[in-house]
């Protein structure tokens, strides 16, 4: 976990049936035909204009819905949070949201990887403590986001309502290791490059490094050779964190980059017999650390 300062860091229509993990995603049980027709219809409702918003941004098969899972099941275990589906996002007319909302908990504590990944992708989910919303979580299929096979689409509708609200927002841009091939990293960044032009000055933005056991970056669990890590990620996605050069005249000195850095692991996933996956929790420090970074992004 680290803000971008290098030298120191801190300890579809058809195509869009593809799910974010790789699995076929049944659209009906989110969307109407007639949004799975035309994504310009899907209409969203951000009841809580004051509270932030923490925006899982990130293509197909990065871990978005599985990091939201284990950040959720992380917050539960500490006691004092609430996490919680707003149950306002979606229209009052749609049954299946109002059925995935009220199977939330069970869906969370699952240890079949499958079920958490084919229900919830399309959720506004709120974190509470002492009766105050400290942020709301968003998580949304990657195609909606960045698709390969589409990489200069426009943002649908629905994404554009919730860019351009005005509730501040922390952008959580994923990354990973094996994503795909260097042309689909390269279109990757360039869309990264089109969402910055909308995010305002207020906005925070961090690098999520998701699938860091698999990078070969990691010291012991929380800990990770970050220098390393980040100019692999620079290797990977070029001109990713040149986004965001800080090009103050003061500032720029010590923080060469207006956003941070954070590394991440959900688990591990095991096949069954039947070939669905298991999922086991990976350690703890990784969504630790995740929600401290949020933590200080709201808190400015």
């Amino acid at each position: 976990m680290a803000e971008l300062n290098f030298g120191t860091t801190d300890t579809e229509k058809k195509e869009i049936n593809v799910k974010p993990d790789g699995a076929d995603l049944s659209q009906d049980t989110v969307y109407s035909a007639e949004e799975l027709n035309d994504p310009a219809k899907i209409n969203v409702t951000i009841t809580d204009k004051k509270s932030p918003l923490v925006i899982l941004f990130g293509p197909p098969a990065c871990g978005k819905t599985m990091t939201l899972v284990r950040l959720t099941r992380y917050l539960n275990k500490l006691g004092n949070y609430t996490v919680e589906p707003d149950r306002n996002f979606r229209h009052s007319g749609d049954t299946n949201y109002s059925s995935l909302c009220a199977e939330f908990d069970s869906i969370i504590s699952s240890d079949d990887a499958a079920k958490s990944t084919d229900k919830i992708n399309f959720m506004l989910i709120k974190v509470i403590s002492k009766g105050r919303t400290i942020c709301q979580l968003l998580e949304a299929p990657g195609e909606y986001y960045f698709n390969p096979n589409e990489p200069s689409a426009d943002f649908p509708n629905f994404l554009n309502t919730i860019i351009n609200g005005t509730n501040r927002k922390i952008w959580a841009i994923m990354v990973e290791p094996n994503f795909a091939n260097q042309s689909d990293r390269i279109n990757y960044v360039t869309k990264i490059d089109n969402l910055k032009q909308k995010i305002r000055d207020k906005d925070s933005i961090a690098i999520i490094y998701n699938k860091i056991d698999k990078s070969g970056f990691v010291i012991s669990p929380g800990h990770i050779h970050t220098s390393s890590a980040i100019n692999n990620v620079s290797d990977l996605y070029p001109g990713l964190f040149e986004k965001f050069k800080n090009t103050h005249p003061i500032t720029r000195f010590w923080r060469k980059y207006n956003c941070r850095f954070v590394a991440f692991q959900t688990g591990d996933y095991s096949k069954t017999a039947t070939n669905s996956l298991t999922f086991q929790e990976g350690p703890d420090e990784y969504p630790r650390n995740l929600w401290n970074e949020i933590l200080r992004m709201i808190r400015g």
